[in-house]
């Protein structure tokens, strides 16, 4: 696996600390964060990131909303998108994964249900990193 830059958007101090920290145990990677949508569109603008874990609910700017603008940001771009997982505490009958996915096709590769399997994550975020 070659060495990425991955962004975590967590609004939660506690679970993107321990997201960002677990990941760069784990890998090789360089890892950033936000406190949610808003800060993260700020970082997207100036830096290009391999992999986007994305929290859906946050404050100011929502994860679905933030999903929303990567997309008209990423129009007519040649560049690869990045790679979005999203981490959410909503159950699957109030957010359907499959309805992401839909919605997203183009960056979202995965839902992750919280309490999070940081082991899993950490595996989804390293396969995207492989080259394709």
């Amino acid at each position: 696996m070659h060495a990425g830059h991955v962004l975590v958007v967590e609004d939660d101090d506690a679970i993107r600390r321990l997201l960002v920290e677990y990941l760069q145990v784990r890998s090789d990677l360089r890892v950033d964060s936000a406190r949610d949508g808003a800060e993260a569109l700020h970082r997207v603008k100036y830096r290009r990131y391999d992999v986007i874990v994305l929290d859906l609910l946050m404050p100011y700017m929502s994860g679905v909303d933030f999903l929303s603008s990567l997309h008209v940001l990423n129009i007519g771009s040649d560049d690869e998108p990045p790679a979005v997982f999203i981490v959410t505490g909503a159950s699957q009958s109030d957010v359907p994964a499959e309805a992401l996915e839909q919605n997203f096709r183009r960056f979202v590769r995965g839902v992750f249900r919280k309490p999070l399997d940081f082991v899993m994550l950490a595996r989804c975020v390293e396969q995207a990193l492989l080259p394709r």
